[in-house]
């Protein structure tokens, strides 16, 4: 049992600020002098508002100092506020929280309480189980009679080599079969088909027979992804014909790793659902302002310090484990292992490493050649740090970048490399002499020029790698970025309608449908943000891409697909990231895959009820959106 105590609740708001009150109340015999109090916030606190103490803050990470003895079993008591409209989230509160005296003290932290927290008392409407539940629908599927009944031991036969990973996969996930694989007809028969189109499949189940046709190895992982959710039991298929290909090319999801590390193991289960699920594409988010996550062997100090973070470290304790040293990074041994596992799944991993902004662990971690002393500019980031940002005037910047992309493009065989380019905060390089004689020298009238400037750079560094650059919406700020640069919209679909009008290939990711992280429901408890929005089930399912947008319009053509994202600075450990990936991975899956006069969300709903069954027997966490 803790020592101590902290609750915060809200005393008063309006549409633009909000006022909590923090107690911390001493359940010992302990008195405390010269003490401070050390918590977590992804909320950005006015410090000139605290009544009692003096307040500071760097991202998410804050410390009470200057504080008045604390007697046993008496309550400190301090008010700020937050300028913010009205919450709606406990986990809009005080995350995690420890006390520096003499000695370290945990606190135990209560749930934010809010003025009028709201609550939901029921899930979606109930319905029966479907009879074939494959996620995402096929476009083309008919019911047949009967069941296949599986041989222990019995052999595949692969027609083509195209085939033989999406067999392996089959083999592994279904062990009890002890299925084998030969150049000989056997009644599974891996058929190669020329005239189907990139990713198609047909599969043909009878009561005798399996026939899996398809054009290219990710036709034939499809294929096995939908036979695999055909089982009725260990040994068994519903018989079925499914003719099927993709609505979109580009299906991928995104996971942050920066703002939390997730192990290698967990990385691969979510690679293993996308491939199931018949999304191409993992984009790995491996580094930000909280820590950078892959090996650069000419820079070892970019995970020695910037993979990080502790009260005494260059890097401040973020978000959750912030009482004691956190971190970790992959080494490039196991981003092989990780790239080979997706190739085996049909996946392509595509690495961002965000720049110029959210370049905190960067910096730290390399000050000698990414740090300008006399730039004495002032600006806050998103995330609430004033320090953040690569400079484009200095000679380390270029010679940083150069050196980590030669990394990157050699270690991913990916044809693109992301890299980010969003939430550059306004007032950055604006007292830098060194940025205002390079606008100078180059006739820039605005600081977001400098920013393509850098961009454009990059881009061509890329170019001569033979990859292509991908970047969120704002890589084209400054309009220094060729049309070979692909933009991510996130903030909205407009931006990438308005990018695709410019001549920019896009990949829809809006936050308002896409983002995981959103809180999947409008009740207090639920865990998430909801800057986009609230978003349950039946909204991400509801997701019409370019609704507005007529089919002959030629910007249709610009749009690769959709993406999902998972932003993890409040999912620290792998019970919360697969709860806030499922259900809601499978709902986009068919937003990306099916074609949009098929789907139905009763429909859905049902199939969905029998795949959360099968996530159970795999032992998988998720949302039940029944309650």
């Amino acid at each position: 049992m803790s020592l101590f105590r902290l609750d915060l609740k809200v005393v008063n708001e309006s549409e633009e600020r909000t006022r909590f009150a923090l107690s911390l109340v001493n359940l010992s015999e302990l008195q405390l002098t010269d003490w401070t109090l050390n918590f977590s916030i992804t909320r950005f606190l006015d410090s000139a508002s605290c009544t009692v103490g003096q307040l500071t803050q760097t991202g998410s990470f804050c410390t009470l100092s200057a504080l008045p003895t604390l007697d046993a079993y008496q309550v400190f008591t301090t008010e700020f506020d937050m300028p913010t409209p009205p919450l709606q989230l406990q986990c809009d509160g005080i995350l995690e929280a420890f006390i520096e005296s003499s000695e370290h003290h945990c606190v135990a932290v209560t749930p934010l309480q809010l003025l009028a927290p709201n609550s939901v008392e029921h899930g979606i409407e109930p319905v029966e189980s479907a009879q074939i539940a494959i996620i995402p629908k096929p476009n083309n599927l008919d019911p047949m009679q009967g069941v296949f009944e599986f041989v222990i031991g019995e052999a595949m036969y692969i027609e083509s080599s195209m085939a033989t990973e999406a067999a392996l996969w089959l083999c592994e996930s279904k062990p009890q079969l002890k299925l084998s694989i030969t150049q000989q007809p056997a009644r599974i028969h891996f058929k190669a088909m020329s005239c189907l189109s990139t990713a198609a499949y047909q599969l043909d189940v009878s009561n005798s027979t399996i026939t899996i046709s398809a054009g290219d190895a990710q036709g034939f992982g499809h294929a096995v992804a939908s036979l695999l959710q055909l089982f009725e039991n260990d040994t068994s298929l519903a018989c079925v014909k499914i003719s099927d290909s993709p609505a979109y090319h580009y299906r991928g999801m995104m996971l942050d790793c920066s703002r939390h590390f997730h192990q290698i193991e967990q990385v691969k289960l979510i690679i293993d659902q996308l491939a199931r699920y018949k999304y191409n594409h993992f984009h790995w988010h491996l580094t930000d302002d909280e820590g950078w996550r892959i090996e650069i062997k000419a820079f070892p100090e970019l995970t020695d310090i910037g993979a990080w973070r502790g009260k005494n470290l260059p890097l401040a304790p973020q978000f959750r484990h912030i009482d004691s040293t956190y971190g970790g990074f992959y080494t490039q041994e196991q981003i092989k292992e990780v790239i080979a596992y997706a190739q085996r799944r049909g996946i392509i991993v595509v690495p961002e490493i965000d720049i110029p902004g959210h370049c905190r662990a960067a910096i730290k971690a390399l000050p000698n050649l990414l740090l300008d002393p006399e730039d004495a500019s002032i600006y806050r980031s998103v995330q609430h740090y004033t320090d953040n940002v690569l400079s484009p005037a200095l000679e380390g910047t270029y010679e940083f970048l150069d050196k980590v992309i030669a990394e990157v493009v050699e270690l991913f065989p990916a044809p693109y490399v992301h890299i980010g380019a969003d939430e550059v905060p306004e007032g950055v390089w604006t007292d830098s002499e060194k940025c205002q004689a390079l606008m100078k020298k180059h006739n820039y009238q605005d600081p977001k020029e400098l920013q393509g400037h850098l961009l454009r750079y990059v881009e061509n560094k890329l170019s001569g790698f033979g990859k292509r650059m991908l970047g969120w919406e704002e890589a084209q700020h400054g309009d220094k970025v060729s049309q070979q640069t692909v933009i991510y919209s996130w903030q909205s679909e407009q931006a990438a309608i308005e990018c695709a009008r410019k001549g920019f290939d896009v990949v829809l990711q809006p936050g308002q449908y896409t983002y995981l992280d959103m809180a999947q429901e409008f009740d207090a408890t639920e865990s998430g943000f909801y800057w986009a929005n609230i978003t349950p089930l039946k909204h991400a399912y509801h997701y019409q891409p370019l609704q507005e947008i007529a089919l002959d319009d030629p910007i249709q053509q610009k749009v690769w697909g959709i993406q999902a994202a998972l932003w993890c600075e409040l999912v620290d450990n792998e019970k919360k990231l697969q709860y806030m990936v499922h259900p809601r991975l499978q709902a986009i899956a068919e937003v990306c895959w099916t074609e949009a006069h098929n789907k139905d969300w009763s429909d859905f709903t049902a199939r969905l009820k029998v795949d959360l069954a099968q996530l159970d027997k795999r032992g998988i966490q998720y949302r039940n959106p029944w309650y």
